[in-house]
């Protein structure tokens, strides 16, 4: 994953991380322009599942994207048909 500063629009460098959640990341950032400077916090969250774990922890919950989750779901019914 490309992250460009916000102001310079030049690539940003991740510094650190922490992760509170298993589906919630804090990223510290830097950018690389000397003339910019800019430092700051991101936030990256796994907001929804395209396709399903074939290992699923059954702690985490992120939802299914609406026409995935109907397309997964029309397969599951002609398996069982």
């Amino acid at each position: 994953m490309r992250i460009c500063c916000p102001h310079c629009a030049e690539a940003a460098i991740t510094r650190t991380s922490r992760r509170p959640s298993p589906v919630f990341y804090e990223v510290y950032a830097q950018c690389t322009n000397p003339r910019c400077g800019w430092g700051g916090k991101i936030h990256v969250e796994f907001a929804l599942t395209l396709a399903p774990s074939r290992e699923p922890n059954t702690d985490i919950r992120i939802p299914m994207e609406p026409g995935q989750r109907r397309a997964y779901m029309e397969q599951l019914a002609e398996m069982n048909d």
